[in-house]
């Protein structure tokens, strides 16, 4: 987040380009899993990570904006997330089962809660 908030704070309007094209991949990710179990979302999302580290043009930028983008992709600031909801809870369950790197897991988490997912009885105690 340090990354995102100094780039921008620099003026960086790639930013856009790449907040756009993660948007995308995630609509594609999401769209050819969509009646995929917890499990083969989770196997996935470990060789989902190095495009977002190559599209965020670094780890530390990438690892933090893969699960952000992802909740918000499935979350509408206008009518919340609506029947996304159930995805939005697979994905986090997805992530804690992931290889993803540990800084992605905790990105997830810190999203889910960020997106109030955490108040939902099906959230998972630990991930």
């Amino acid at each position: 987040m340090h990354a995102l908030l100094e780039r921008l704070g620099r003026g960086d309007t790639r930013l856009l380009e790449m907040f756009a094209k993660a948007n995308q991949e995630w609509r594609d990710f999401l769209s050819e899993l969509d009646t995929a179990d917890t499990g083969t979302i989770g196997a996935r999302l470990g060789f989902f990570q190095p495009r977002f580290e190559k599209l965020f043009e670094g780890k530390e930028l990438g690892q933090s904006m893969m699960p952000w983008t992802g909740f918000a992709c499935l979350y509408d600031t206008q009518s919340g997330w609506g029947r996304n909801q159930p995805k939005a809870l697979q994905l986090i369950q997805a992530f804690a089962r992931s290889n993803c790197s540990a800084e992605v897991k905790e990105e997830a988490r810190a999203a889910a809660i960020s997106y109030s997912l955490d108040k939902h009885p099906d959230f998972p105690k630990v991930a």
